[in-house]
């Protein structure tokens, strides 16, 4: 029997290049020093299952997480290194993608591409943009003017703001 905890499944750097994070086979996500490689912080996913996806918003606040064949992305506030929120798409979700501002997260998977949006005023989050198309990835656009997806067949789709 081997031991999947350390299994990687995903990784990101932080925007400041001094964290990288990495999903892991058991649903841990776990942060390193990129200096010094220490394992400085280990978040466990409310959410079973290996870790499908994760990105840290532009801002380096948050970090959005997804385990594989789920519908709920979980959020995570890295100043309280803690779960803060869990958005459920209704959808499995296999990609995540936050804009420049850290204030939109897009999330793609079979069925659909969702924009989820946060508002610092109202500390609330809201649901902008739902398209029905099987995305395996997206990604924001420059300025984060467009939202860019590709299906399995390998065909792209542009969605402007």
């Amino acid at each position: 029997m081997t031991d999947n905890t350390l299994d990687l499944t995903c990784a990101a750097f932080h925007p400041d290049g001094h964290l990288f994070a990495a999903g892991t086979a058991s649903g841990q996500i776990k942060l390193f020093d990129v200096k010094s490689l220490e394992n400085v912080a280990n978040f466990d996913s409310s959410v079973a299952g290996p870790i499908q996806a994760l990105t840290f918003s532009e801002n380096g606040t948050w970090l959005a997480t997804v385990s594989k064949g789920q519908t709920s992305i979980s959020i995570w506030d890295l100043r309280k290194t803690a779960e803060i929120k869990t958005l459920d798409i209704g959808l499995p979700v296999s990609k995540l993608a936050w804009d420049y501002t850290g204030q939109f997260l897009a999330a793609c998977g079979p069925g659909c591409i969702v924009v989820q949006q946060y508002s610092k005023s109202t500390k609330a989050w809201s649901e902008p943009l739902r398209k029905a198309i099987n995305a395996v990835d997206v990604q924001w656009g420059a300025n984060a003017q467009s939202l860019v997806s590709v299906t399995g067949d390998g065909a792209l789709t542009a969605l402007s703001a």
